[in-house]
């Protein structure tokens, strides 16, 4: 009988100890929350044009996530704007074109949507833009947005998203108004920025 009495003494006490070093592991994993959502590092975009000067179309950083970054055309202080070209070169080992949105500045004045051709290409996206004749040309007053590109992230790394004006560019990079006029617009040199995927 003390034999049961003592098994049955040492085996509840088992039990406690098992208990306890349960409940101490359970603890130290602060409670057992393993809903709680996973912190993430936002991807970042850099302008490198900082200080735009009248005429500049420049990148700039228009929100982004742990996965996607916005990244809009802007032109800053320019009138007769009818017509936009140009291409743009993006590190696509680290992200991926989704999607694109108008801005704006294309759209004043009128109820009728611009005209937008974004084809993507192995180098990143060729972009042509146009108001229809009876709209008119329209003026950026400060920094407007022309178009933001929304990117997805591929892969951690590093690039840089820049307007295309090597020899490889399929696009002249520029501005026209109603007439197929050049307007002084200046795509660069600095007027991208560099992304950061984390």
């Amino acid at each position: 009988m003390k034999s049961t009495r003592y098994w049955l003494t040492a085996r509840g006490a088992g039990i406690l100890m098992g208990l306890a070093i349960s409940a101490l592991i359970w603890s130290c994993k602060g409670g057992g929350n393993d809903n709680s959502p996973v912190p993430c590092t936002t991807i970042t975009f850099d302008a490198a044009d900082a200080a735009p000067a009248a005429g500049d179309v420049f990148l700039s950083a228009t929100g982004s996530t742990c996965s996607t970054v916005n990244v809009s055309v802007v032109i800053n202080n320019l009138s007769g704007i009818f017509t936009v070209g140009f291409d743009l070169t993006f590190p696509s080992s680290v992200l991926q074109y989704d999607s694109y949105t108008v801005g704006p500045l294309l759209q004043k004045s009128s109820t009728i949507a611009p005209i937008v051709l974004v084809t993507p290409l192995s180098s990143g996206l060729q972009v042509a833009m146009t108001r229809l004749l009876t709209d008119g040309p329209v003026a950026a007053t400060n920094n407007e947005v022309l178009i933001t590109f929304q990117f997805s992230k591929k892969s951690a790394g590093t690039g840089m998203i820049d307007f295309n004006s090597s020899s490889s560019s399929t696009v002249t990079e520029e501005v026209l108004d109603e007439n197929g006029q050049t307007r002084p617009a200046s795509f660069g040199p600095g007027h991208g920025g560099s992304v950061v995927v984390p």
